[in-house]
């Protein structure tokens, strides 16, 4: 992991400021929500605030709109990698019943405020800290790409080679002169 977004609202501030010293001000990046439509889904201040941390926006609304676009997205060919699809491991162990009831526990809900009719995301008294991890790791991906430049297509292409790799087993065998470089 190499950024985190970390929620001042649901936590002591100061803890989760210190923490963002301790570990590096970009690698935690302490985040406030900002419930406004059309927000970006995170805007990082081009300096570091009174307590010395970069305390960054989340547009929790955009986020969480283009969360659950992806979720609905049609992921086929299963065997393959789907752009702006998301996909959750089909291991109860990793991802049981409440983190996927927790994703889907908001509806965008019409509500008057301040005169106004405004569309908001309302959790109907329903648990859902699983979507509010997915939208700041969201926000954690988009920082990276924005600020620090971080490129999906490269980092993909990364992964693919790490699993193409030999074992240290196979380069083993190899070393030692096995078949075709590898022993049986």
């Amino acid at each position: 992991i190499s950024r985190v977004c970390w929620d001042t609202g649901g936590i002591d501030g100061e803890i989760v400021y210190q923490r963002s010293k301790k570990h590096g001000v970009f690698r935690v990046l302490p985040v406030k929500g900002a419930s406004v439509y059309g927000k970006p889904v995170i805007t990082m201040p081009k300096t570091r605030n009174q307590r010395g941390v970069y305390l960054c926006e989340v547009g929790t609304d955009t986020a969480k709109e283009i969360l659950y676009a992806r979720m609905k997205a049609d992921p086929s060919p299963a065997d393959e990698a789907t752009s702006y699809a998301i996909r959750f491991p089909d291991d109860p162990e990793i991802f049981s019943q409440t983190e996927a009831q927790q994703l889907v526990a908001e509806e965008l809900v019409e509500k008057w405020e301040k005169g106004k009719m405004r569309l908001l995301w309302d959790n109907k008294k329903r648990r859902n800290e699983a979507l509010d991890c997915l939208v700041y790791a969201y926000a954690a991906l988009r920082v990276s790409v924005q600020r620090w430049q971080l490129d999906l297509a490269v980092l993909a292409k990364s992964r693919e080679e790490e699993t193409t790799r030999p074992t240290l087993k196979e380069l083993a065998a190899k070393l030692s002169g096995g078949v075709n470089g590898y022993s049986r």
